[in-house]
């Protein structure tokens, strides 16, 4: 199993115009990945996000519209104790392509190789089973927001 690597795809019925401004407006964020988001959405900028009272730290990397949306952060970066600017973060890369039905949404997260050995088995589970359940939420608020 490459572990290196977690890969999800959905189609949803929206134009991609639509499944874009989901992935990439704070406030819309926030309601898809449950969480509070701050911060302005422009590559080169940070958002913060908090979970459950574990607030990190997401870079915006590169937005290509409607079409690539790429951010980098340290997954399941929880212990507030630990310093994880040592290590190299994951890049989530959100592609979107039109479809028969509207937008393929497919989602990579690469670089978990870079994750500390002692963090990397749970990080890429968590991760591998949370990307199938975002892509679906994802897939529900595009296909009814407005």
């Amino acid at each position: 199993m490459d572990m290196s690597r977690i890969d999800r795809s959905i189609e949803i019925a929206a134009p991609p115009e639509q499944v874009w401004r989901a992935l990439t407006t704070a406030e819309e964020i926030a309601t898809w990945f449950r969480m509070k988001v701050e911060g302005d959405v422009i590559a080169g900028h940070d958002l913060w996000m908090t979970h459950k009272g574990t607030r990190f730290k997401v870079t915006i990397v590169e937005m290509t519209p409607p079409h690539r949306f790429v951010w980098q952060w340290h997954p399941g970066a929880v212990d507030p104790a630990v310093d994880y600017s040592r290590e190299t973060p994951t890049t989530v890369t959100f592609t979107l392509e039109p479809s028969g039905t509207g937008t393929r949404l497919s989602v990579a997260e690469t670089g978990f190789d870079n994750v500390s050995l002692a963090r990397r088995a749970k990080v890429f589970a968590d991760n591998s089973g949370g990307w199938t359940e975002v892509v679906v939420w994802i897939q529900k608020y595009a296909e009814t927001a407005h």
